[in-house]
């Protein structure tokens, strides 16, 4: 009995890992695939896949993700799309990388219903923007106003999170 609930365990841990590590390189990637629409701040697929990583892993595995992401990009392991460094990472963004710790902590629904899964990805972009755009004007004193910002991020969160609800119910169909 006790063989059969350690490989239990270890098969978990297995799978969490590389569904850990896969994610990893889909938020480096898509910190990498930066849109330009001709705003002020970059239109990147980053939150979508940081969103799905958060959507199937725990909680205890996400933390570990987006820390090492972060972790990466402070020791200057060119992960994030603007910069590397410490000094980049407390600047400007800091508050969308803030953003992306606490993300973590949404709880995802339990049903497999639209409007549950929206309102999830969209609940996570809107932490991620509305922490980011508090602190970069904090940051920069800029003339724009933060609501300015959070407009025009707001189309972008909308769309990333019908395609990271149209994704979570892909995948359920496929794995009935």
């Amino acid at each position: 009995m006790q063989t059969r609930i350690s490989n239990k365990v270890i098969s978990k841990i297995g799978k969490h890992s590389l569904l850990a590590g896969a994610f990893l390189l889909l938020v480096i990637a898509g910190a990498k695939i930066d849109l330009d629409l001709g705003g002020v701040v970059s239109f990147t697929l980053q939150t979508l896949f940081l969103g799905l990583a958060y959507y199937y892993l725990p909680l205890g595995w996400r933390l570990l993700l987006i820390l090492t992401y972060l972790g990466l990009g402070i020791a200057g392991v060119p992960v994030f799309n603007g910069g590397t460094g410490c000094e980049y990472f407390s600047s400007w963004p800091l508050g969308f990388f803030i953003g992306f710790v606490l993300a973590a902590f949404i709880l995802v629904p339990k049903g497999r219903r639209f409007v549950s899964a929206f309102s999830y990805f969209l609940g996570m972009h809107l932490v991620i923007v509305l922490l980011g755009v508090l602190w970069m004007f904090y940051y920069s004193g800029s003339s724009l106003s933060p609501m300015e910002v959070t407009l025009e991020l707001l189309p972008g969160a909308i769309i990333k999170s019908l395609v990271g609800t149209g994704v979570v119910f892909g995948i359920s169909k496929v794995f009935r």
